[in-house]
């Protein structure tokens, strides 16, 4: 049976659209490292929320109303204090108008961490209703932490990230390396385990 040329030619162009992502492929993991070293150039200007304990870490930018941070804290509840991993989370404000509140309500609050869980275990349960984490959105927001939330986010932009979660982490060879959305439990313990 002879093939229509039409799908021959659907065929050819599938086949160089592979050729050419894969050709890109080796580009756009040295962007990504590119841009991983760039944020831990700057991380010690950023404020985070350190989960568990060690001296190994696991830098997490997230915005508590993203739904897909929120699936990453689910994901890390069983190895919270389990490894020597530390998860410091570094809040944003940009998803939704309460975006900002509710980061300034976390890290304003006596105790930042469990303003923070509260947050995630409560999400889509908050006492006014609004989908989302479920913090109460700050009233006022302190300069100190509109200058810390605002330290985040250039850092953030500095690298001209997109989305959330973002996880960036040093490996034990020295390299930058980070990854954007929501990772498989594979792809957590190899951060795990590479994490410096």
């Amino acid at each position: 049976m002879a093939s229509h040329p039409s799908l021959h030619r659907r065929q050819v162009l599938r086949g160089l659209g592979a050729v050419a992502c894969l050709a890109a492929w080796p580009a756009a993991q040295a962007q990504s490292a590119r841009q991983a070293e760039g944020v831990l150039a700057q991380i010690g200007k950023a404020t985070y929320i350190a989960e568990g304990k060690g001296e190994r870490a696991l830098y997490i930018f997230f915005d508590p109303n993203c739904p897909f941070c929120h699936e990453l804290y689910k994901k890390l509840r069983g190895l919270v204090g389990k490894t020597d991993v530390q998860f410091r989370w570094i809040p944003l404000g940009m998803l939704t108008a309460s975006s900002l509140p509710k980061a300034a309500a976390i890290l304003q609050s006596p105790d930042p961490l469990q303003a923070f869980q509260k947050n995630e275990n409560d999400y889509d349960f908050a006492a006014n209703g609004q989908p989302g984490g479920g913090i109460e959105p700050a009233a006022s927001i302190t300069a100190k932490v509109q200058a810390e939330l605002a330290a985040n986010l250039a850092i953030y932009n500095g690298q001209k990230l997109f989305g959330v979660p973002v996880v960036v982490w040093r490996k034990t060879d020295g390299r930058a390396d980070m990854m954007i959305g929501v990772p498989s439990d594979a792809q957590i313990q190899i951060m795990l385990k590479e994490a410096k």
